[in-house]
């Protein structure tokens, strides 16, 4: 440290004054110590009577969106405060609010920092670290401002308003004779408002017929249920040289996905908000280094579970995709629709998905082509295999346009008929 050279160099000049006995050693000495004492105080002042306030719009973002933090620096001291260090030591990729600034006396200095969300999971917005010093260097004072955020980044939402998917209505297309406080297509009859109902479920016309407030009854709505399976076992997986998807995000920026994993958990995070847009029950398999099994619900709420699973979810499972489907197949019923996303070139999970089959279980997959991002094997016969048994799917490769490729999935027409 500085103050220790000088310090030294004091002592020295005390020696040398004393065995000289010259005036000038005396002088240089006091003006050393003069030099010392003023440092050590002015450190002490250089960051008393700051307060550092930092804020975000929110606490999740999407991939793609651009972040916006606003951090105030407030100096509550009459002293201006010069050349004070702020380092941010948040870890989102990308993200950094350090700078040196000098305050006014009794002023707020504010600035933002804007960063756009290239990764997905949960990162640490702060803590925050201020420095500063003396004008000559000698003393170096921190104050660690403790302070920190979650946030959480979901997968980027492609729209998918425009994509053919299998419907998944029962045959013959009739309601299920079963009540539901959801609301449906299906209206049941009318029955008298009681106190908690939602106004939105009101029937004007029959209450005005009535002379009451009515409220309209459903029924359960013929489409199926439809369940997600994220392939993560690891050893399929390929981390590529990354590739471009516009996404639907308030920034319309392009989102930088550089691996099957990338691919595979937006394309499922997508799947998700279509379907249950569409008031579909909608369930998530995923069995990466832990299984997890989000059993199939409808509405916004659940759309945020799915969210938030997946943007924490790592393909460094060790299951088979056989394995899963085989092992959790007493979840899908007749009523069922299935929707595998895959980067495995595996055969053997076609065979498991043609079981799945004849037992009336609809089927959709989408295969993420491992070679376009360097993978050293190709799905061409998995695709062959999906091709024969009349499986409808879709082949996504690196760089590809989601909304296009998904918009027609390959052998769906001819699977419906």
């Amino acid at each position: 440290m500085g103050w220790i050279r000088v310090v030294v160099l004091a002592s020295v000049i005390v020696f040398l004054s004393q065995l000289n006995r010259w005036v000038i050693f005396d002088k240089l000495f006091f003006v050393l110590l003069g030099l010392l004492v003023l440092a050590f105080v002015w450190s002490r002042l250089a960051l008393s009577g700051l307060v550092v306030t930092r804020r975000t719009a929110s606490d999740r973002a999407h991939v793609g969106d651009l972040l916006i933090e606003q951090v105030e620096l407030e100096n509550r001291s009459r002293f201006s405060k010069l050349w004070v260090e702020v380092l941010d030591y948040s870890d989102l990729p990308g993200h950094c609010l350090s700078r040196v600034v000098s305050i006014p006396g009794r002023t707020v200095m504010g600035w933002r920092s804007k960063t756009w969300c290239i990764r997905r999971g949960r990162f640490r917005l702060g803590p925050m670290v201020l420095c500063a010093s003396d004008p000559f260097g000698l003393f170096e004072r921190r104050l660690v401002v403790p302070v920190t955020h979650e946030l959480v980044v979901y997968p980027a939402l492609v729209d998918l308003t425009t994509v053919r998917l299998p419907a998944g209505e029962l045959p013959g297309g009739n309601a299920l004779q079963k009540r539901t406080p959801n609301v449906t297509p299906n209206v049941a009859g009318v029955r008298q408002y009681q106190p908690g109902d939602s106004f939105n479920r009101i029937a004007w016309s029959a209450s005005a017929r009535a002379g009451q407030l009515m409220v309209k009854e459903f029924e359960l709505d013929p489409s199926s249920d439809v369940w997600l399976v994220l392939d993560g076992e690891g050893r399929h997986h390929v981390r590529g040289k990354g590739g471009t998807v516009d996404t639907t995000s308030a920034s319309k920026a392009e989102v930088l996905l550089d691996s099957t994993e990338e691919y595979a958990v937006t394309i499922t995070a997508s799947l998700a908000r279509f379907f249950l847009d569409q008031n579909r029950a909608v369930g998530l398999i995923a069995h990466g280094s832990t299984p997890v099994v989000l059993p199939a619900d409808r509405g916004t709420r659940h759309l945020l579970k799915i969210l938030e699973f997946l943007a924490v979810f790592r393909a460094d499972g060790t299951t088979s995709l056989p394995a899963v489907l085989l092992g959790e197949q007493a979840r899908f019923g007749r009523q069922s629709t299935l929707l595998v996303i895959t980067p495995s070139t595996d055969e053997s999970w076609v065979r498991a998905l043609a079981e799945l089959m004849a037992r009336a279980i609809r089927v959709l997959v989408v295969i993420v082509e491992p070679s376009t991002f360097g993978g050293a094997l190709s799905s061409l016969l998995v695709v062959s295999e999906l091709t024969a048994i009349g499986v409808p799917f879709v082949l996504v490769k690196n760089g590809d346009d989601l909304r296009r490729v998904l918009a027609m999935p390959t052998g769906l027409i001819a699977s419906s008929h």
